[in-house]
């Protein structure tokens, strides 16, 4: 519908924020042209979604020029997050001092700071790079260890009891799960700022505040 909307409007560029889970089981590091262009491969319906809006907008770009540009999103994080997410969920859990179940912790993801993430949306937006037709992979470039992150926080916070090994990691989990950033930091210029260790002390303060009031 959006599409329908502004395909009539002159419209600069359309900024699609995908999803690194349309790599499916891709060994990482993941690259933007190393990716099964069929649903089929994929387990989740949100998978399977965000590819299928992918392959609409890329298709419509080959065939109607349509100004679109594809950020293909890692686990970003950040202030204002919800508690359903992992970092937010371990943060009120310690900040409460709560025992709280975890998986083994073993596998590595991908987190970008929410500063990061703006920082090159609104640089895309603002210039006038040669981009239509393109995805790139937004994330931190660097896998860190689930396990590393909520102990991070559990010490910070001086508190909370993390129970690893309590949740089973589902059949299809991916041991190992990040992005190649090459491409992104070429055209843009850009890189992350935010080392993983600030963004959690950050996010972590934030959400102290947010209790306290």
């Amino acid at each position: 519908n959006k599409v329908e909307i502004l395909k009539k409007k002159n419209i600069k560029r359309f900024i699609q924020l995908s999803s690194s889970v349309e790599y499916g089981n891709e060994k990482s590091p993941n690259i933007e042209s190393k990716f099964k262009k069929k649903t089929k491969y994929l387990k989740s319906i949100y998978a399977k979604a965000k590819l299928r809006s992918t392959l609409f907008l890329l298709n419509l770009y080959k065939k109607n020029k349509f100004p679109v540009v594809i950020f293909r999103l890692y686990l970003a994080y950040g202030p204002k997050q919800d508690y359903n997410r992992i970092i937010p969920f371990t943060i009120k859990n310690c900040l409460y001092n709560k025992k709280f179940a975890c998986s083994n912790g073993e596998q590595s993801r991908d987190f970008i700071y929410i500063d990061d993430l703006t920082r090159i949306l609104f640089k895309s937006l603002k210039k006038n790079y040669d981009i239509n037709g393109q995805i790139f992979n937004l994330g931190n470039g660097i896998p860190i260890k689930i396990k590393k992150v909520i102990n991070f926080i559990k010490n910070k916070c001086k508190k909370g009891s993390p129970q690893f090994g309590l949740i089973s990691l589902r059949k299809d989990e991916v041991k190992n799960f990040y992005a190649n950033i090459n491409k992104t930091k070429k055209f843009f210029n850009w890189k992350p700022k935010i080392k993983i260790e600030r963004g959690l002390i950050k996010t972590i303060k934030y959400y102290e505040n947010c209790l306290k009031n």
